[in-house]
């Protein structure tokens, strides 16, 4: 009998690892800021520069949440705004609590990459988010408003971006590059909000794992 619940055990610790670490290995993928982005909430073209980091981009993050899907205004600073077809249903209005701005980015010709997996501060990895808010040069480039939500492993951010025009009007698209090119702009900085109770989700597995481990321990001394 001892002997099965020494195997039970270890099976236990096995699984709650291995998916623990699946959860934490994700296939890095690359971002994108166009219409059909499976994560993009909208564009503003240029960036909101007034105001501090978080509160800038929160307040995008909410006027985007507010607009029609599918929809595009031009504010009274000749600002555009535009919302994909990504549904909002459920999404919180943003905050500037807990959030992590990001700021010092440096020209080069590789991706902005966020693991997901680290920590922005005790108990909260990076992958705890809602919400991420992506600005290129905020004079001349854009913001693109992105929903994370649930997501794991590396996100790859263009180091570099354009707002895309048609017939001298802005699409909302925004176009990306790793390398510098003319009529591209550097990232200024990225930042994260509301981070979600649950997203811990993997340290709790790991706690869990590490606690059967425990336990196992004390089977096998026995």
């Amino acid at each position: 009998m001892k002997n099965i619940t020494k195997w039970l055990a270890a099976a236990v610790v096995f699984g709650l690892l291995s998916f623990a670490t699946e959860r934490a290995n994700a296939i890095p993928f690359e971002m994108s800021y166009t219409n059909n982005s499976p994560n993009l909430l909208g564009t503003v073209v240029p960036g909101v520069q007034a105001g501090g980091q978080l509160d800038r981009d929160v307040a995008m993050t909410n006027t985007i949440l507010g607009m029609s899907l599918g929809g595009q205004f031009t504010d009274n600073l000749n600002r555009v705004y535009s919302r994909t077809t990504m549904s909002g249903v459920g999404l919180l209005q943003a905050t500037a609590t807990g959030g992590v701005p990001v700021t010092g980015i440096v020209a080069g010709n590789t991706p902005i990459s966020i693991n997901l997996s680290q920590y922005a501060y005790a108990w909260t990895p990076l992958g705890a988010f809602q919400y991420l808010v992506v600005a290129y040069d905020g004079m001349n480039g854009g913001v693109a408003v992105l929903n994370i939500g649930g997501l794991t492993g590396t996100i790859e951010l263009y180091r570099y971006a354009k707002p895309e025009k048609v017939n001298g009007q802005f699409t909302g698209n925004l176009l990306g590059s790793n390398v510098m090119q003319q009529g591209y702009f550097l990232m200024t900085g990225w930042a994260l909000e509301n981070p979600v109770p649950d997203g811990g989700a993997t340290v709790m597995l790991l706690g869990a794992a590490l606690g059967a481990l425990g336990i196992v321990r004390r089977y096998i001394m026995c």
